[in-house]
């Protein structure tokens, strides 16, 4: 369990019953995606059978088993198969951010840090290392691969003449112009040596079981991550229309246009397609989703006696745009006599104007704001399961009917605050930020209404 979401108490005390189980169902969805309790589950040992998905491994007829991966997730994904397997494990090497490098206990496999969201050179020295253990791995080994949201960024190796500046430009590019992550993603597959099935090159002919963490809407195997040991079945002409639709094309750096623009003259090979014997002795499973944590909260809150619905598991657009959406909703929420929570699965993206400080789960929740009109016993909380919103210590916001008075009281404008860009300092001054630290998983956001209804027997 999560424990260090604060549970900060305003208003009255139908608020502030709101806010606390609001945040309580926040942890009970990190807890269904916790690595440490999804492991286990995919991965089945008894006996010295190790079975995974339809495939079993006798684990006295192999030379070892090989564990690597990259992702905010990928540390406690390896604590748990490294718990699970223990003296079986041979090596391994796994690329985690570098601000919680310190925070993984893993005695077979080592771990090395990563810049994130922009690679650093560190990033491409670990990757390097990474692919160095693969290449001189005994062919009879099992090969485990770890991968979550966040390994883009981490596993980074250009493709020549490709600089890593090159690469760290256009992903700034890339984030901060509101393209959903599976776009981002597939235009990263076309800059890297190990991204988009390229990394199955040094993985082949071993026998390979990858376990992955969905940080995208679509839960498509091979954008998570960028899809490293997957083949890819998109093309450079697709990212060029990408690049062209976001206007982005003319302010790429010049050696990535003109890379790209070989690739589409097929002046060098594409990323490794579905059919390419590379993949033959691989298999893959989605161990954890968005739809597992917000499918938990559905079941906690049911228990709880609350009217329950998931929305949508695949909420996209505009931060700002949803949270006036969301806002409004939950607004009209406030006529029923029931308690409800409504529940929402999301990621959705900020168009960054001007050199603010805030994320999507800020900016979602100061739109919503406006909307909620002193009334006692709301709340709507949005979290970033990675314990990271944006480029802040923030996870996200909670915000409850009595949050717009206390902005007044403040002389503070939520609209100001969105045109700047700057949500956290707006919602840090009325004590609305949920700051979690690293969460060690990462399933996109979840965002939460709930109503304690107009007569509740509490």
């Amino acid at each position: 369990m999560i424990r260090n979401i604060p549970e900060l108490i305003k208003g009255s005390t139908r608020t502030q019953y709101a806010r606390q189980r609001a945040l309580a169902l926040l942890n009970v969805a990190l807890n269904a995606v916790n690595p440490h309790n999804i492991i286990p589950r995919a991965l089945k040992c008894k006996n010295h059978i190790l079975q995974f998905v339809d495939k079993r491994v006798n684990l006295d007829d192999i030379s070892g088993i090989y564990i690597i991966g990259a992702g905010k997730a990928t540390g406690r994904m390896a604590e748990a198969t490294e718990t699970l397997l223990q003296e079986y494990i041979t090596g391994g090497l796994i690329i985690v951010p570098e601000t919680t490098l310190e925070a993984y206990s893993l005695n077979q496999i080592e771990v090395l840090g990563g810049g994130h969201p922009t690679p650093n050179s560190a990033s491409a020295t670990a990757t390097q290392q990474l692919i160095k253990l693969l290449d001189q791995t005994p062919e009879d080994a099992l090969i485990l691969s770890l991968f979550s949201g966040g390994g883009s960024a981490l596993l980074t190796f250009p493709t020549p003449p490709l600089s890593l500046s090159d690469v760290q430009n256009t992903t700034r590019l890339l984030v901060n112009s509101g393209m959903p992550i599976e776009q981002i993603n597939t235009v990263r597959k076309h800059l890297s040596q190990v991204k988009g099935g390229h990394l199955a090159k040094h993985i082949h002919p071993r026998q390979h079981w990858g376990l992955l963490i969905s940080d995208v809407p679509s839960d498509q195997l091979d954008l998570i991550a960028s899809g490293p040991t997957l083949p890819d079945p998109t093309t450079y002409s697709d990212i060029t229309t990408i690049l062209e639709a976001y206007n982005l094309w003319d302010k790429l750096p010049a050696p990535v246009q003109e890379h790209i623009t070989a690739g589409v003259q097929s002046k060098h090979s594409d990323t490794p397609k579905p059919g390419n014997p590379l993949f033959d002795n691989s298999v893959h499973k989605l161990v954890a989703s968005n739809q597992d944590a917000c499918q938990a909260v559905l079941a906690q809150a049911q228990h709880e006696n609350f009217q329950t619905r998931i929305l949508t598991t695949n909420c996209q657009g505009e931060a700002r745009e949803v949270g006036d959406q969301l806002g409004r909703l939950a607004q009209q929420l406030t006529t029923q006599n029931k308690p409800q929570v409504l529940i929402v699965g999301s990621e959705t993206t900020v168009t960054v104007r001007h050199e603010g400080k805030g994320g999507r789960n800020t900016e979602l929740i100061t739109a919503a704001i406006p909307h909620l009109h002193e009334t006692e016993g709301l709340a709507i909380a949005s979290l970033a399961s990675d314990g990271i919103d944006g480029p802040t210590d923030a996870a996200g916001a909670i915000a409850d009917g009595e949050s717009f008075q206390r902005a007044q009281n403040l002389n503070l404008s939520p609209s100001q605050f969105l045109e700047t860009n700057s949500t956290y300092h707006f919602l840090h001054a009325l004590g609305d930020l949920l700051i979690t630290g690293p969460t060690h998983t990462n399933v996109r956001d979840i965002t939460l209404i709930l109503w304690i209804g107009t007569n509740p027997r509490r």
